[in-house]
């Protein structure tokens, strides 16, 4: 999978449309020329690989749309703001500039009310196009989350708290505090060990963190979290394919990391094992 380490100036040019190019959006004279670009190219290739994984796990997990009546206000302001613009710019053409930015600033902030208000509804948004053009603040926020969360999870394998219990059949009462299903991966076919878990507070969300051991000798600190509220996107991880799978993998001081999603759940890991073993581990604990 190293071939996603390796970018050419061509590949750069292609990443800005490939996006589009996996959602269909991309014009046909256009598509062609990725297309040939993909074929010879391992790197895009496996990037191409990748975004379809994700899109497929989007789609069997996001089935509820953002409610119509939001939509709708959202849709009424931003009218109401090129009306605006049109009518600034018969007056002065400066007025003109700074009402667009204005405008720009509005859509960025319909798009990031959208996504706050839905994940406060504990409610899956379909991404739209309108949604993933609603600007960088929201694909910014998201990714500091990620980051967030994943150095937490780190910090705490580094330096381990005591359980709350060592009974997995109490792992459901964790479920509210969460907000996603929270049940014992059985990490088959590894051999591991439940050594206990607790509710750990991230900013305002929780996440469930449950401690390991595998292979007799090797500790495994995972994250059970709600990817709603701290969505897939994480900056600083490799993204991977595996079994099929759209996997983030990588190292953050010294330690093995890796994060999936299923179901609308989200699995984060840290281990002292290679990249490929975790990626492993963390489907592994997915297959709940």
């Amino acid at each position: 999978m190293n071939g996603l380490k390796v970018m050419t100036d061509e590949c750069s040019l292609f990443s800005r449309c490939m996006s589009a190019y996996v959602d269909g959006e991309l014009d046909p004279g256009h598509a062609v020329d990725m297309e040939t670009h993909v074929l010879r190219c391992g790197t895009c290739s496996e990037r191409v690989t990748f975004l379809r994984a994700m899109r497929a796990s989007m789609k069997r997990t996001a089935e509820k749309r953002v409610p119509d009546a939001m939509r709708a206000r959202i849709h009424a302001a931003m009218v109401a703001e090129k009306r605006r613009v049109k009518e600034a710019d018969r007056e002065d053409h400066s007025a003109k500039l700074v009402s667009w930015k204005y405008a720009a600033t509005l859509a960025a902030a319909a798009g990031v009310a959208l996504t706050v208000a839905a994940a406060k509804n504990q409610k899956d948004v379909a991404v739209t196009p309108e949604l993933a053009r609603s600007g960088a603040t929201t694909e910014m926020a998201a990714a500091a989350g990620m980051d967030s969360l994943l150095d937490d999870l780190v910090a705490l394998h580094a330096h381990p708290l005591p359980p709350e219990t060592t009974n997995p059949e109490e792992l459901v009462r964790f479920d509210p505090l969460v907000g996603v299903p929270v049940r014992r991966p059985a990490f088959q076919p590894f051999v591991a060990s439940f050594n206990g878990a607790r509710v750990h507070a991230m900013r305002d969300q929780r996440a469930a963190l449950l401690q390991y051991t595998v292979d007799g000798k090797h500790r495994v600190t995972v994250y059970v979290f709600d990817p709603r509220a701290v969505p897939m996107r994480a900056t600083r991880l490799e993204p991977r394919v595996v079994r099929e799978r759209a996997v983030y993998v990588g190292k953050l001081r010294g330690y093995s990391v890796a994060a999936a999603e299923k179901s609308g759940v989200g699995y984060a890991l840290a281990t002292d094992f290679d990249d490929e073993r975790s990626a492993q581990l963390v489907l592994a604990a997915a297959q709940q």
